[in-house]
């Protein structure tokens, strides 16, 4: 291909010939009338002229999605009339020019043309449908491509134009998602459940023309919210001022709502790396772009009072995770104009069959740009073909920017704050507030939604859906579960049965009351947990609760770290349980956030520890063999995560991850021997865990832990590592170490695990169709434990049987396992393999382990 660079300079008419009115005063009155009569003529051509203009008006959309196309080139056919589509799909030509037919063409989509008719006023609209991306498209001789100076001085201005280099800014957002389902299938319309709405999926038809695709909307929503960011430290915060929330399933919108506002809806593309679906996308004007991308300057063109290049994007590779598509550099300064650009299917994503972002820039007053309008659009594909896609819409309009006043550290404390009348608002407001009226199509999919959400079976499947997803049925003030606790067996409890329920926001935002009973049918126990929570402060999360529980319990498993992860819970109870014992306990906790990220917790637990299996130790001051003993603790704790977004979920804490700082705990337990304690110790344990984005060798992982336990103790209070001699591969386990293999009363670890995502794989031919990624990790361990502790584990108990130990590890020997694989094989399934590389002489050690693992992952 051979490049041209064209520029394209706005013609103005001028009037160089017009009458002198004082030489027309001078001529003849036989003159003079004929050149009236010739002006006269010539207004009424004029005239003519002007009634036989008309005008074209319309929209292009996206036949699967009913998505805009912005940017399309829009020409009447035979002519060199024509005009693009603005953000929001829409175009407007008025010529004197006659044409047959209009034609639209855009990168991405099969080009399409219609008949005009005579009319002087004709409204077309088109709806494209997508067409496949092909690499090989594009040839480029000898010579450096001209668009690379284009980039390399815009990748050069990054900092100059990028929002994060202001001090701080504010702005006022409007957001609006939608979500549907689409792909309906024949044999997904077939099914009993789906035919029993037919007469509403029927209506579907209201939403789209002959030509687009039929989708069925489930979630609509419309935001108001102001935006916050300050630079050093880098915060942000949002709050929510109005919201409106309709969906199937959306029973309370409290926690909906805070996920619905433009925080969430961030797209930066002076950012190396832009995150989306937790995958990590490389930026056209990134440092490496010459890497990951190719160029072509197709032209020069106006857009508003800008002169700007525009430049097609696309991947070097086509499984790499880059866009495709179009972008424009202003000519004076290079900055970013605007983009839209495309993950292609080709990527090497899971599901994902596109990802859309359209993006419009504005200069502040500093020189950094802020977008003025974004839009997003995610296609999900089958999982198999009988079920359906998912399609996800987000349009974000900022406006009304205050640039460098930045607020307190403190005012950043929640990250998503809804005011108190979030949800009332008049009649009016959004017809009001929106920077643009809803289409038709948006219109139809409010009816449509709040159509479904009152069908009896419709209801019956979203909230068993989200049954299974959260573990709890709400129904009015009070959530019944975890399902997870229904249910279970193991070789102690035989079949498990048991019963739970806890308050919801609606009982109160104050108390969170929660509880459940088990029962085992061959050990013959009832276990129970009850727990009153007070929440004093929801600002600056300040909670009191009393708890107490009485449960079976692993030596090394620590339950109750577990608690939060119900699924996981529940499957370390079926089965077979090492070293079982029956937990009681009384606690009372406190905890507070004093600033933003940093949470105190602190408090008092009195531990009952009952063995169902063969244990004794040595007490410390008789000499004697026991088999149980209790505990009481004084604990404190601080956790800091600088810029993780925490989300208030109903009465409860969900936290959202941290974007580029580590997480941070340290804990600290004073074993006491008063208030029924019988042993005296200390526990300190520091956690650290931080994912890395590492650009084009994916993203790392890794967990520091470390602790020390000062004290003579009996080994269940020591550190008991987690080992795995199952078949499955898990992230919380050494994967070649034995259960109970090792405890330690001082120790340091470091997990890491790297996924590589198309590295490497992308570039082989044949692999690369496959999808396949390459994963590894590294675990080490270093710990010993006291000569005291390990006295106080005798060979025998009482009646001469011996006795249960554990492995001791040595101070100057690490503990080490390596470890590599491949994931989304058949898209579900992972294969690591595993090397253990030190103590291969204990019992039951095994040099090689191959795991396995299904996950559901982009």
């Amino acid at each position: 291909m051979t490049y041209r660079f064209q520029i394209f300079k706005k013609k103005q008419a001028t009037c160089e010939n017009a009458v002198n009115l004082r030489e027309f005063s001078n001529i003849s009155d036989a003159n003079r009338s004929m050149i009236r009569s010739f002006l006269i003529g010539f207004l009424l051509l004029f005239s003519f002229s002007s009634y036989g203009q008309y005008s074209i008006k319309g929209k292009v959309t996206d036949a699967e999605t009913g998505d805009p196309i912005a940017f399309a080139n829009v020409i009447l056919t035979g002519t060199t009339v024509g005009i693009t589509t603005d953000f929001d799909g829409s175009f407007f030509i008025e010529s004197k020019v006659i044409a047959d037919s209009i034609k639209v063409s855009y990168l991405g989509y099969v080009t399409q043309s219609k008949a005009l008719s005579k009319e002087s006023t004709q409204t077309i609209n088109f709806q494209l449908r997508p067409t496949a991306f092909e690499l090989g498209t594009f040839v480029f001789e000898a010579g450096e491509n001209p668009a690379f100076e284009i980039i390399r001085r815009a990748s050069a201005k990054r900092k100059v134009f990028d929002k994060r280099e202001l001090i701080a800014y504010e702005t006022k957002n409007y957001t609006k998602i939608e979500l549907d389902v689409d792909n309906l299938s024949e044999s997904f319309m077939r099914r009993k459940s789906v035919q029993s709405v037919t007469s509403v999926l029927d209506s579907i038809r209201q939403l789209t023309n002959d030509e687009g695709e039929k989708i069925l909307p489930v979630f609509f929503s419309e935001t108001v919210s102001k935006f916050y960011y300050r630079n050093n430290p880098e915060l942000r915060k949002e709050i929510i001022e109005k919201t409106k929330v309709t969906g199937v399933g959306i029973t309370d919108g409290s926690t909906t709502s805070q996920i619905t506002g433009s925080v969430f809806q961030e797209y930066n593309f002076y950012k190396n790396w832009l995150r989306i679906l937790e995958k990590d996308f490389i930026s056209p004007i990134a440092d490496g772009w010459k890497t990951y991308y190719d160029y072509d300057l197709l032209d020069s063109v106006l857009v508003g009072q800008d002169t700007c290049y525009k430049l097609q994007v696309y991947p070097r590779r086509e499984q790499d995770l880059a866009f495709t598509g179009t972008i424009w550099i202003k000519k004076d300064d290079y900055a970013l104009k605007q983009v839209d650009l495309t993950i292609p299917k080709a990527a090497n994503l899971n599901f994902v069959e596109r990802i859309k972002i359209q993006q419009e820039l504005a200069p502040t007053v500093e020189g950094p740009l802020l977008p003025s309008k974004t839009r997003v659009l995610i296609k999900i594909g089958q999982i198999s073909e009988s079920t359906a896609g998912l399609l996800a819409k987000f349009y974000t309009a900022t406006d009304s920017a205050i640039i460098n006043q930045p607020k307190p550290t403190a005012f950043f404390n929640q990250a998503v704050e809804l005011k108190p009348d979030f949800s009332q608002y008049p009649a009016d407001f959004w017809t009001s507030t929106r920077p643009e009226l809803l289409s038709e199509e948006e219109l139809a999919v409010l009816q449509m939604v709040d159509t479904l959400k009152k069908i009896p079976i419709v209801r019956f499947y979203s909230e068993g859906l989200k049954f299974f997803a959260t573990g709890y049925l709400p129904i009015r003030k009070v959530d019944f579960g975890p399902w997870t606790e229904f249910g279970n067996y193991n070789n102690v409890e035989g079949f498990r049965f048991g019963f739970g329920l806890r308050s919801n926001y609606k009982f109160s935002n104050k108390w969170l009351l929660e509880g459940y009973g088990a029962y085992g049918l061959v050990d013959q126990r009832w276990k129970y947990k009850a727990a009153v929570t007070r929440i004093l402060d929801r600002k600056r999360w300040t909670t009191l609760q009393v708890r107490t529980s009485r449960e079976l319990d692993q030596v090394g498993l620590e339950m109750e770290n577990l608690e939060g992860n119900s699924v996981f819970l529940a499957a370390s109870r079926f089965g077979t349980l090492r070293r079982p014992f029956v937990s009681t306990n009384q606690r009372l906790t406190f905890q507070r956030e004093f600033f933003k990220g940093f949470l105190l917790t602190s408090g008092l637990n009195v531990a009952q520890f009952d063995p169902l299996y063969n244990f004794y130790y040595r007490e410390k001051d008789t000499q004697e063999l026991r088999s149980n003993f209790q505990t009481t603790e004084l604990r404190a704790g601080i956790r800091y995560g600088r810029d993780e977004v925490i989300i208030i979920n109903d009465n409860v804490r969900a936290s959202l991850g941290s974007n580029k700082w580590p997480i941070v705990e340290l804990n600290y337990a004073q074993g006491i021997q008063s208030l029924g304690g019988q042993i005296s110790y200390t526990k300190l344990n520091f956690y650290l865990y931080q994912r890395l984005t590492m650009g084009i060798f994916g993203v790392g992982r890794y967990e520091l832990d470390a602790g020390k336990v000062w004290g003579e103790v009996p080994y269940p209070v020591l550190k008991n590592h987690l080992g795995n001699e199952t078949l499955f591969y898990t992230t919380a386990a050494f994967n070649t170490m034995n259960f109970n293999e090792f405890a330690s009363d001082q120790f340091i670890s470091l997990r890491y695990r790297q996924s590589f995502e198309g590295f490497l794989l992308n570039s082989i031919p044949l692999i690369k169709k496959l999808k396949w990624r390459m994963v590894g990790s590294a675990n080490v361990l270093m710990g010993s434990v006291r000569d005291e502790n390990i006295q106080n584990v005798p060979a025998f108990d009482p009646f001469g049987n011996s006795l249960t130990s554990f492995g001791r590890l040595d101070p100057t020997k690490p503990y080490l396992e390596l470890g590599y694989g491949v994931e989304n094989v058949f898209r579900f399934f992972r294969v690591d393999f595993f090397h253990r590389m030190s103590y291969l002489d204990n019992p039951g050690a095994k040099p090689f382990h191959v795991k396995v693992s299904a996950q559901i992952i982009l």
